[in-house]
This record gives C-alpha cells, sequence and structure tokens, in this order.
C-alpha cells in the first residue's frame, strides 16, 4: 500500500553522486550543482581514473567522456546499458530491463569491459547478453567513457573501449561526514527504488557504507510485444490470446550494499571493501514450443516456462596507493578483487542451467618519476577465472580462463604538442575441466600483443586536434571457442569453434575538439579494420527449437563518427540555457559482403538545459534511423523517435540539500525496438514512463 502510493505520486528518487566527490569533502556541496562556467572548467576538475597517468579528457588521444553530477542523476536507469544509452558513440544491448552492457561503436558483449574503479565487474555478463552487469547505477559516482580500443590498458578484451564504474568504496583521502538518500518511483513499471550512503571517518580510518533496493511489475509498452510480421505469422487462436499493452515477464528485484574501509595518510591510503549484489528479472522473450518423444505414443508439444535470471555475487577487494615511496617513483597503487558468483536460469519454477563463477583479479600499477618532459606507467594484471555450467541445458562446458599481462604506457610532452606511445604483452590460456575433449582439443593458448601511438597537437588555445592509432588483438573467450547447445535465454542454440584464432584489430580515430569558451564541439572519425573479426552467425537452421547460430570469423571492416557541439547561453533574463546537438554513424561490412548482425543504427539529436536558481530542466530528442541493411537471416528494424524530459527543484533545509525531480521518457509513447538487442522482435522498450523521487544530501 506504501509503495502504490508513492509509485502513484510520481514517488520519489535517490540518486547520490560523489566519485571524485566524496573523496573531497568540500566538494559534497557540487553534487547537483551545474558548473556554467563553461566545459573546460568542468573537465579540468575531473581526472581520468581509468588513465594510469591520470590528466583530464583534453589530455587523452583517445575518445574519453566522463559522465558525472546532474547529468549522470537525469540519466541513471535500472542497467548500466540503459544510463549510457543516449551518450554519443554508446549503445545498449537491452536485453529486457535486468540486462543491459554498453555497445562502442558497434562492437559489444566482450569487446567492451567494464570495470569497477579499475577491475573488472567480474561477472558473467560478458559471456552472453541476457547476463546482468553486477553494479547498481543509482550508487555510481561518475562513468569514464574509453572510446576505441583498450587492450593496452586493460587487456584483450577491452578491444572496443572501456567503461569505468567509479565510487567511493575504499576511500583514498581523508573525509567529513556526509550522506546521501535517493527514493524514486515510475509510472510504467510500478518501479521502487531506494539507496542510502554514508561517507565519512575518524582520524586516519575513512569508511563507506550504502545500501539499494530495486522493485518492479512488468512493464507498459505500446501495442503489442510481437512485432507486426510474427502476429501475422501466427494461428488465428494464438493471436486472440495475444495481450497488448504490457510486456509479460519483464519485472525485476534487485538488492545489496557495501561496506568498505581505508586507513589514510600522507604516505597513501590501504583500504578493503565487502559487495553483495543479488537480482531477480525477467526474460521478456517468445519461446519455441518443442517436441519429446512419449515411446510408442508419437510426440507430444512441450513449451518452456518463463525465462527468469536468479543472480548473486560477493565481492572482496583490497586497494592500496603509495605516494612517492622511492626515488624515481611517483606512486605505486595495487588493486586486489575476488569475486563469489552464481547466476541460475529458471524455466518456470525449474532449474534450467546455474553459472558458478569463482574469479580473481589483480592489477599493479607503477607511475614513474618525470624524465625530463617524459612521463610513464607500467605493470601488470593477472585474472584467473574458473567457471562452472550446470543443467540439462549448460551450453559451455566447466573450464579454467588464467591471463597474465603486461603494459607500459608514456607521454612526451613538447608543449603545443604531445606525443604518446604504449605496449602490452599478454597471455591467455583456457583450459576445459575434468580432461574433457572437444573436437579433439582440451585447452586453447593465446599470445595478443597491442601497440599505440597517438598525438594531441595544441592548434590554437581553444582548439585541439588529435590522431591515434592502435594495432590490438583479442583472444577469443570459452564461449566463442567451446559452447555447444540450447540457450534458452537468449533462444539460441549455440556453436563455438575450437580452431578460431585471435583477432588484430588496427583501429585509427582523428578528432577535433573545442572545450574552452561557451562554444564547444568534438568531433571524432574512426576506422577500424579487424582481421578474423569474430561474430555470432545465423545459419537459418533450428535445433531443438532453437535457432542456430555459430561462432565464426571473417575480416571485418568498422568506420563511422561522432559529432557533438554545444552553445552556452549565460546570464539571459530567463537564466542559463545551453543548446547541444549531436549525431553518431556506424558501419561495417563482412569480407564475404555480408553485414555484421545487430549493428548500432545511426541517430541524430539536439537538446536543451536550462539553469535558473534553484530550478533546473532540459528537453532532449533524438532520432534512432531504421537499420535496413541486415546480416543473413536478421529482420531489419524500424526507426523511431526518442523525447525526454527532465525537471529538480533544489532546497535547503538546515545543512542538508534536497532535489524533488520529476523526468519522461518516449513522451510520444512510440514502439521503439532496440537493433542491438536479440529481442527486438519481441520486447519493445517501454511506453510513456514518468520517473519521479527526491535525493537528499546532509
Amino acid at each position: 500500500m506504501y509503495k502504490t502510493k508513492l509509485v502513484s505520486a510520481i514517488s520519489l528518487a535517490l540518486c547520490l553522486s560523489a566519485p571524485a566527490y566524496a573523496q573531497n569533502s568540500d566538494n559534497q556541496s557540487d553534487l547537483n550543482t551545474q558548473d556554467n562556467d563553461s566545459h573546460a572548467a568542468e573537465l579540468d576538475n575531473i581526472e581520468v581514473r581509468i588513465n594510469p597517468l591520470g590528466g583530464t579528457e583534453l589530455d587523452s588521444t583517445q575518445p574519453v567522456d566522463i559522465l558525472t553530477g546532474e547529468k549522470l542523476n537525469d540519466r541513471k536507469e535500472a542497467t548500466i546499458g540503459e544510463t549510457l544509452q543516449a551518450e554519443v558513440g554508446i549503445h545498449s544491448s537491452y536485453f529486457g530491463p535486468g540486462a543491459g552492457r554498453p555497445i562502442i561503436r558497434g562492437l559489444g558483449g566482450s569487446r567492451v569491459r567494464v570495470l569497477e574503479d579499475g577491475l573488472s565487474t567480474l561477472d558473467a555478463s560478458a559471456l552472453s547478453e541476457d547476463h546482468a552487469v553486477s553494479a547498481e547505477p543509482l550508487l555510481i559516482d561518475s562513468i569514464e567513457i574509453l572510446r576505441g580500443p583498450a587492450t593496452l590498458l586493460y587487456g584483450s578484451a577491452a578491444s572496443a573501449g572501456a567503461v569505468n564504474i567509479v565510487d567511493n568504496r575504499i576511500p583514498e583521502q581523508r573525509q567529513d561526514f556526509s550522506g546521501a538518500i535517493e527514493l524514486r518511483g515510475n509510472t510504467a513499471a510500478d518501479e521502487f527504488a531506494g539507496v542510502v550512503r554514508l561517507d565519512g571517518g575518524v582520524g586516519a580510518f575513512q569508511f563507506h557504507v550504502d545500501g539499494f533496493y530495486r522493485d518492479t511489475s512488468d512493464y507498459d509498452i505500446p501495442g503489442f510485444a510481437l512485432t507486426d510480421a510474427l502476429l501475422a505469422e501466427l494461428p488465428a487462436e494464438e493471436l486472440e490470446e495475444q495481450e497488448s499493452g504490457t510486456l509479460a515477464n519483464s519485472a525485476l528485484e534487485t538488492s545489496g550494499g557495501t561496506f568498505g574501509g581505508s586507513i589514510v595518510g600522507d604516505w597513501g591510503y590501504a583500504g578493503f571493501a565487502f559487495k553483495t549484489f543479488d537480482t531477480q528479472y525477467g526474460i521478456p522473450a517468445e519461446l519455441e514450443e518443442e517436441e519429446e518423444e512419449e515411446g510408442d505414443e508419437g510426440g507430444e508439444e512441450e513449451e518452456h516456462g518463463a525465462i527468469s535470471i536468479d543472480l548473486n555475487q560477493e565481492r572482496y577487494e583490497f586497494k592500496s596507493g603509495l605516494y612517492n615511496p622511492f626515488r624515481g617513483v611517483n606512486e605505486i597503487s595495487f588493486k586486489l578483487a575476488t569475486v563469489d558468483y552464481d547466476h541460475v536460469e529458471l524455466e518456470g519454477d525449474e532449474v534450467g542451467t546455474t553459472f558458478l563463477i569463482d574469479s580473481t583479479e589483480t592489477r599493479l600499477e607503477v607511475q614513474h618519476a618525470d624524465i625530463g618532459q617524459l612521463k610513464g606507467a607500467f605493470g601488470f594484471q593477472y585474472s584467473d577465472e574458473e567457471l562452472i555450467a550446470i543443467g540439462a541445458e549448460a551450453f559451455i562446458p566447466p573450464s579454467d580462463t588464467e591471463s597474465l599481462g603486461f603494459f607500459l604506457v608514456e607521454e612526451l610532452d613538447l608543449g603545443n604538442f604531445k606525443l604518446s606511445g604504449g605496449f602490452r604483452w599478454q597471455d591467455d590460456d583456457i583450459t576445459l575441466q575434468n580432461n574433457q575433449v572437444i573436437d579433439g582439443v582440451n585447452s586453447r593458448d593465446f599470445t595478443a600483443i597491442s601497440t599505440s601511438l597517438g598525438a594531441i597537437w595544441q592548434l590554437t588555445p581553444e582548439w585541439q586536434a588529435t590522431l591515434n592509432w592502435q594495432r590490438s588483438e583479442r583472444s577469443p573467450n570459452q564461449a566463442e571457442l567451446f559452447s555447444d547447445g540450447p540457450h534458452v535465454a537468449t533462444q539460441t542454440f549455440e556453436v563455438g569453434d575450437v580452431n578460431l584464432v585471435e583477432e588484430t584489430s588496427n583501429n585509427i580515430d582523428l578528432g577535433i575538439h573545442k572545450y574552452i569558451g561557451n562554444f564547444h564541439l568534438r568531433a571524432d572519425v574512426f576506422y577500424n579494420n579487424i582481421d578474423d573479426f569474430i561474430f555470432l552467425a545465423d545459419t537459418g537452421e533450428i535445433e531443438d527449437g532453437l535457432p542456430v547460430r555459430v561462432w565464426s570469423q571473417q575480416d571485418a571492416e568498422f568506420y563511422g563518427f561522432e559529432f557533438e557541439a554545444g552553445y552556452l547561453f549565460e546570464n539571459t533574463s530567463m537564466g542559463d540555457f545551453e543548446w547541444t546537438v549531436f549525431t553518431d554513424m556506424v558501419q561495417s561490412e563482412l569480407d564475404n559482403g555480408d553485414e555484421v548482425p545487430r549493428l548500432s543504427p545511426t541517430r541524430i539529436g539536439t537538446g536543451i538545459d536550462w539553469h535558473q536558481g534553484n530550478f533546473r530542466a532540459n528537453i532532449n530528442y533524438y532520432r534512432v534511423f531504421s537499420r535496413d541493411n541486415v546480416a543473413s537471416f536478421e529482420t531489419t528494424t524500424d526507426g523511431y523517435n526518442m523525447l525526454s524530459a527532465n525537471f529538480a527543484y533544489s532546497f535547503l533545509v538546515g545543512s542538508s540539500e534536497f532535489e524533488v525531480f520529476v523526468k519522461g521518457t518516449n513522451l510520444t509513447d512510440e514502439v521503439q525496438r532496440v537493433h542491438t538487442s536479440f529481442l527486438k522482435d519481441f520486447a519493445p522498450q517501454p511506453g510513456i514512463n514518468f520517473t519521479g523521487g527526491i535525493r537528499a544530501f546532509f
């Protein structure tokens, strides 16, 4: 009853923000305050943690964006993919409201490394689109997005880019006591969500505590879940059974929390954190019936039950940093995380497949003292993952994956011209457990080598140009090599290839940027030639009632552009306005002339942000174009319009800051199908939706 009242009142919302902020209590009041001085001022104040050499977005030869503050608050949704899907060059895999990973420049899955402050999330989300990322967006302080290959820094799995989630679970600096609470709800899914967070310290001891909870019902959609083409194929009796207005089996429930503590001094810091993440969510899919033989009486039809995922993760993390530990070294940082992870795919009330993961990752970075105008860092990264899949429909055999990598990055500052370069060597070994052999193979060992060269040229005090070239290699993962069987959650009979070799990507990125002043602009063009590109190809065949998709390999080309520009109108009689426009596009082609499956569609959009005193608002529109050139056996996807708006009012009660907000998405109530999703023909995005709530900072 209480929850229903909250939601029907457009509920409450909570968000927090305090990444780099939580580490500096002086900035705590800035969490929801717009910096109107200029885009450049924001960049200068925020260090890019994804880069071992630090610096800001302006210092990187590769396109780097930081999403933080009120912009991040306005974008936060239930998954990382949804939270980032409106960013230039970023789409979401969208496997319903419970699972969604970022897709960068048309490449997703295991090619995009999702990190928690520099270490992998250590979940199963990279193996399959239906697996959730084990992170709650409402608790994120900032998100760093590195476009283009990040293999040099974060391993061969980051061949398309990296997304780094930053929070304060292990404090690195002394901090005053502070807290944040957010409550929110929405109308489309009857959502109730809340988070709470406390940060503080006593002397050298610093701590962080947080908790979260999210509960939704099946969400509302405009029209039917199935496309018109699928509806036309249904017999009359089945067509009459189709219900419109709600996407069945799309509810989710998520909860968890974190406790972290550290010792901080002039020498550095050292700390430990423990995090739990539990989620259960439905997979909105239209499952085929399959025949089951019963003696001499022939076959009878058996229908799979509704598919849902029950995921649990416990993460233990240690992190330390030493400042100027000895001559010739500016800083040494060490990170270690270990995870116990289980993931159950339920078919109705029956357990279909269970995934168990025990995984450990460690990373050491050493930043050497400057040598004249040269600065750099080197280090190593090691990970060990044991994956066990149990059940009649376990499509991946039990395996152990071990990776060891060494890297070096250097920058030479020549005034208006900066050069950068780097090198990484990595060994990846994948071995099947219990001496199992598939097609005569028990294990595969790969050596992945990545190199990069980049330059930044400060054309004028306001304009700069960047050029970056990377040659990177990506090793196949266990699913691509050894999968063989039905994966009901993705509606695929998935077949691997034990003979796959490393992908080799040659990526060139050219950009021109203007961040200083009221006018800002970012334009990037890129070309990526990938030898032996690995992709999941449809065969047109059916097995066990599921389409057969085979991991295949061909040369491929990806190319495209990203453009974003804005102008800030300051101190008008009605407040400050910023008008932005953006567009992004990626095209690709396989060596045989076919298209790459599920490629991101082209978009173009615009938006206006407004600030006046304690009030702020924005309205944003973008057009997602249809995807008509598709891979073999892939269906086309219609384009759609996305119109959204946000409004917020902040006020003080004593020394505490409150913000009441409401936002609307899909305000035109259009049918929106995500071409990058396996479920696009069965699961459109929600219809018109209003989210509201309150944030409190004290």
